[in-house]
């Protein structure tokens, strides 16, 4: 009887073989040409993974900005994420590439995909950076390396082979630190000084403006009292709280005339309507309807934003809004609010299985049921954002 590999099988053996053939020719490439620093005038940052870590790296680019103040910043990102990445003042530049879109066999073998990536190498080597820095992964590594850069920096664990010329010893996650705190490291390292503050995103005047029509055309006043409910998560799905849950929360919420919306991108639509089927109310989902200014017009326009460990969660606290979120795999300490200027209440249940999330894979429950994210009760959830609208109000009716 013949046997037939296993999906996860052959997706090692393809990560050993990239693994060993990247860092051949990495070598290889490193003898024949070596490096020569120069004065750094151009530098390129990395960061091709989630919204939050997109928000997170913002600090490398203000370190790089503040260390190289005449130099010409450029960020590569995903296109997602590239509409956040625009309103960086110290990023002179974003180049956006989708490295998604070899994840699937139909992208893998299609002709416009790899179009689409040499024309995104020709635009990176073209930069002739000084200096690239990878913040997170491999692929990060691997994209700082083919920038051409004769400096590349980045943690040496979670790098292919010879890809990076200054690497920093371990990686990500090795010590319970937050992802803020890994970010400034590396550009640390590179040469940069990390700032001492916070600086909020920068929201256009059309996408609030868009954020207000969305609201009324939904039947919410300028008056009422808004909560952001964020439901869905996008690395994993034991990060979502049930929708049942967020249902009974949103309810409790309504009972005491304050006005839910459930917001998210396209692929949260589906876990959004799962909260209305669930809902006695006629809760508001604009889930799938919104690009990512207007979410950031809708969340400073919040006076709560309720959510799991998600995009949408750290947006709100960079801009100052309170938060009440629900955490089971990930580690507070490491992918928790960062020195939130606004109340920002955490819930999760203390089991000696949680946190288990490592970046090695999505947040998945071997269990199959995250009882982690179960176990945190209504309830508590309800009465945390109650003890915030009620003992912190404010105006309401103003996008900020």
């Amino acid at each position: 009887m013949v046997s037939v590999p296993r999906r996860a099988d052959v997706r090692r053996s393809i990560h050993r073989a990239l693994y060993v053939g990247i860092g051949a020719a990495g070598y290889v490439a490193r003898r024949v040409r070596p490096p020569h620093p120069r004065p750094v005038r151009s530098v390129l940052i990395v960061r091709v993974d989630l919204l939050g870590d997109v928000l997170f790296s913002r600090q490398a680019a203000q370190a790089v900005r503040a260390g190289y103040p005449d130099a010409h910043v450029t960020l590569l990102t995903l296109p997602y994420t590239e509409p956040l990445a625009a309103g960086f003042d110290e990023v002179d530049e974003i180049i956006a590439i989708d490295t998604n879109r070899i994840r699937t066999f139909r992208g893998l073998i299609s002709p416009a995909t790899w179009r689409t990536y040499h024309d995104a190498y020709r635009q990176i080597r073209r930069r002739r950076f000084d200096l690239a820095i990878s913040l997170a992964g491999r692929t990060g590594s691997l994209l700082a390396a083919l920038s051409g850069a004769p400096r590349v920096i980045g943690y040496q664990r979670e790098a292919f082979p010879a890809t990076l010329t200054e690497p920093v010893p371990g990686g990500r996650y090795g010590v319970r630190r937050h992802e803020v705190e890994y970010v400034r490291g590396l550009a640390g390292a590179a040469g940069g000084v990390p700032p001492d503050r916070i600086l909020r995103p920068v929201i256009p005047a059309d996408a609030v403006a868009r954020a207000a029509r969305l609201l009324a055309s939904a039947g919410i006043r300028d008056d009422a009292r808004v909560v952001v409910i964020h439901a869905g998560a996008v690395n994993g799905s034991a990060k979502r709280w049930p929708a049942r849950s967020w249902a009974a929360f949103a309810d409790a919420l309504t009972a005491r005339g304050y006005a839910p919306v459930l917001v998210g991108s396209a692929s949260d639509k589906a876990i959004a309507d799962e909260v209305r089927r669930h809902s006695r109310t006629n809760v508001v989902s604009l889930a799938g309807g919104t690009d990512i200014l207007d979410l950031l017009a809708l969340l400073s326009r919040a006076d709560l934003v309720a959510s799991g460990d998600s995009g949408p969660l750290h947006l709100a606290v960079a801009l100052a809004r309170p938060v009440v979120a629900v955490y089971g795999p990930t580690d507070p300490a490491v992918h928790g609010p960062y020195y939130p200027d606004a109340p920002a209440s955490l819930h999760r249940a203390d089991l000696p299985c949680s946190p288990c999330y490592s970046m090695a894979a999505t947040a998945e429950c071997p269990l199959g049921d995250p009882i982690c994210m179960r176990l945190v009760a209504v309830d508590t959830m309800v009465q945390s954002a109650l003890q915030i609208l009620e003992g912190n109000p404010r105006q309401a009716g103003t996008l900020r």
